[in-house]
């Protein structure tokens, strides 16, 4: 039986008294922010982009909740009341399994040396950097590397990467619901997609304004947007969704499975009302739609390099 939980089976062994899931996830919450404030203001861990500096980061977030905070899951750390916590074997909520505890050391290293190998993502354009950035969180999520704690701890050593690369990326619009699908698809079902489409959101500023502003209105309402899939329109993908409400220059639509946010100079004429379902083909996110026609128009299409056929890209959605 791994030494991390309490008795119950569910609750993990922690610094704060905490007796149950709930009163432990509340009393984390306010130590985990006061070391995320640190961080953001320059006093947290550094380093190489490693297993050593996961770690460092994973300690400093956790260090005043867990005794074994630093410590990834293959390790076995003598704990106060004298039992070992180590759990190499951790199974997800449907019951398949986590990577093996033995694998995780030579897979971190493996992450580490991909990074060092492409000099840290740094010198890259935004949207080539959101897409290796986007992978690479995969990779981590794949590996669960900790007992508890490894989203948090994975959004921090990607904003540092991010930073050192001279990008920035915004997880505070991600909805829960959102990084829930996006790690799913990429570790479940091999499909990178969603977590790529949404770096190149929350790295980019116009886009998570956008998102910002709506978080703000919904919230206002009351609306349990972290529960949802909250996403911008994708420029150049055309798809088919319902009118709930336009505020200014931007306007929020339904499909069957999202909430998307989008420009309101991408609606049709005649303006669509609340309710109804209409066609949205969205264009690049800061550009009028007579913008995007007339740079269209001004840029003729180029013939294909040779040997390939002319067809239409774009990312998976």
């Amino acid at each position: 039986m791994p030494g991390y939980t309490l008795d119950d089976g569910l609750t993990v062994k922690n610094k704060l008294g905490a007796t149950s899931h709930s009163a432990l996830e509340i009393a984390e919450a306010d130590y985990v922010r006061n070391r995320l404030l640190q961080m953001e203001l320059g006093h947290g861990p550094t380093g190489q982009f490693d297993a050593a500096h996961l770690k460092a980061i994973h300690h400093h977030l956790f260090q005043d909740v867990y005794e074994w905070a630093g410590h990834t899951r293959d390790e076995r750390v003598a704990l106060s009341d004298g039992t070992i916590a180590t759990e190499p074997l951790l199974r997800k909520m449907d019951g398949s399994a986590f990577m093996a505890g033995p694998m995780i050391p030579e897979a971190l290293d493996r992450i580490a040396g991909s990074l060092r190998a492409a000099n840290y993502l740094c010198g890259l354009p935004r949207e080539e950097f959101a897409r290796r950035a986007a992978d690479v969180m995969v990779d981590l999520n794949g590996v669960h590397p900790f007992r508890e704690g490894n989203g948090r701890t994975q959004r921090v050593f990607m904003r540092a990467l991010a930073t050192e690369a001279g990008h920035e990326l915004d997880f505070a619009i991600v909805s829960r619901e959102r990084m829930i699908q996006a790690s799913i698809a990429g570790n479940d079902r091999g499909d990178n997609a969603m977590m790529r489409r949404m770096f190149d959101e929350i790295s980019d500023p116009v886009r998570v304004a956008a998102l910002e502003k709506a978080i703000e209105a919904l919230s206002e309402h009351k609306f349990p947007w972290n529960d949802n899939y909250l996403a911008t329109a994708e420029p150049g993908h055309k798809i088919e969704v319902t009118m709930a409400g336009v505020a200014g220059d931007q306007f929020m639509a339904r499909t069957s499975t999202e909430i998307l946010i989008a420009q309101t100079s991408d609606l049709p004429t005649p303006r669509p009302q609340r309710g109804d379902t209409f066609m949205l083909v969205p264009s690049v996110w800061g550009e009028t739609r007579d913008a995007a026609k007339d740079r269209t128009e001004q840029v003729p299409p180029r013939d294909p390099p040779a040997g390939r056929p002319r067809g239409r890209g774009g990312r998976g959605r």
